[in-house]
């Protein structure tokens, strides 16, 4: 496992933040959390996924989504 964090941009409430952490969690390995607040989704994912595809996820709902500097 492999923890990531993406800042989320777009997002305007926690409804946003909920849509953004389901779409993640529903992809098989991963373990994500998405704070509204903070704008940013902690994600927990087997190592085949790549970060591509977390942000394609991310993107594919309508929300912005880069890695956080200092990761990997």
């Amino acid at each position: 496992m492999s923890t990531q964090r993406l800042r989320i941009t777009g997002m305007t409430c926690d409804h946003c933040a909920r849509t953004v952490e389901d779409a993640l969690n529903a992809l098989p390995g991963v373990k994500a959390r998405v704070s509204y607040s903070q704008g940013i989704a902690e994600i927990q994912a087997s190592e085949y996924l790549s970060t591509e595809q977390l942000l394609q996820v991310v993107k594919a709902k309508g929300f912005g989504a880069n890695l956080m500097k200092g990761q990997p």
